[in-house]
């Protein structure tokens, strides 16, 4: 049986708002009605404006970077490493670890910032537990940072998508590819994909008068080839009813987001694949030279072949 718990909402509590937006139910009621309102069942499951680069780094071998409306999330991903003795212990699969920093000017309220960085790295290791194959480097760690620029809400998904795109990169095996979406309910209307004030709005509501209404939150991440759900975090107070179509909202946008997700990869192994292609008709060119090169060697001889290529400095006057 499908059971719905209410939790404590550590993704909102990681909104980045520059200031409390709501100090009363009033503000919250003023906000929600300056709002323009999207239809009760919404027909456009489509995911927002989104820029996908793989392998923004050269430094690192697997990194991504992710626009997602105005949230911005730069992903680094490093080869496993092994643990050391004294914290290796007996495990039939490898250690995956998330990290995640917001950027100095990303977040208005530097006061919690340590502990929201904390819940969303708990948040990200769950959800990317599951789609990476662990098992394929026993004893070893894998460490995921991700970079947090700017929040406009769906910041958790944003994250895993681009972690996603990482992993890719890095060439670390993974069971399938993962996409990540969110969406809100308030007053009966639904939100997808809800910025930071609105996402905000659905964790005042529960200080007003009418508590009782539906409202919270749902963010999936999903893996389709296997139709499995790598993690799913609900917020608020929401009927079985609504849970589901929520989760059947957010799944249509991940689908959507998956095929995003593939051009950007496929275009990225052929942007490698022609980069190849020219490193080696680069190297076979320094090679001819080089054979060139020793062949005159062979027939003047060192002293003469020198002599031949000394050049004279035009700039040099002869006395």
């Amino acid at each position: 049986m499908l059971t719905v718990n209410q939790t404590k909402n550590a993704l909102l509590d990681g909104a980045s708002i520059e200031e409390e937006p709501y100090t009363s139910p009033q503000d919250s009621d003023e906000f929600f009605e300056s709002l323009d309102k999207p239809a009760k069942e919404p027909t456009k499951l489509e995911p927002r404006n989104t820029f996908i680069r793989a392998g923004v780094l050269t430094t690192v071998r697997g990194s991504a970077y992710m626009e997602y409306g105005n949230t911005k999330v730069l992903a680094i991903v490093a080869p496993p490493k092994e643990l050391l003795r004294a914290s290796a212990r007996r495990m039939n699969m490898g250690v995956l670890n998330c990290y995640v920093n917001f950027a100095a000017f990303a977040s208005g309220d530097l006061d919690s910032v340590t502990e929201r960085e904390r819940h969303l790295s708990g948040m990200l290791t769950k959800a990317m537990e599951p789609v990476v194959c662990r098992t394929e480097f026993l004893n070893f760690q894998l460490d995921i940072r991700v970079l947090i620029l700017d929040d406009d809400g769906c910041l958790l998904s944003t994250a895993i998508n681009c972690c996603g795109v990482a992993l890719v990169e890095c060439g670390i095996s993974t069971y399938d590819l993962v996409t990540a979406s969110t969406a809100c309910i308030y007053r009966d209307h639904v939100f997808l994909n809800p910025s930071a004030k609105i996402e905000e709005l659905a964790r005042k509501h529960r200080r007003g008068s009418n508590a009782v209404q539906e409202h919270g939150l749902i963010i999936t991440a999903s893996m389709d080839t296997f139709e499995q759900i790598a993690l799913c975090k609900q917020y608020g107070y929401l009927s079985i009813v609504t849970y589901i179509k929520l989760l059947d909202y957010t799944l249509a946008v991940n689908k959507s987001l998956r095929q995003l997700v593939r051009g950007v990869l496929t275009k990225r192994v052929k942007e490698q694949h022609e980069l190849d292609l020219r490193e080696k008709a680069e190297s076979a060119l320094e090679d001819q030279r080089l054979e060139e090169i020793i062949e005159k060697l062979k027939k003047q001889g060192p002293e003469e072949f020198i002599q031949s290529n000394i050049r004279e400095d035009p700039y040099v006057k002869r006395q």
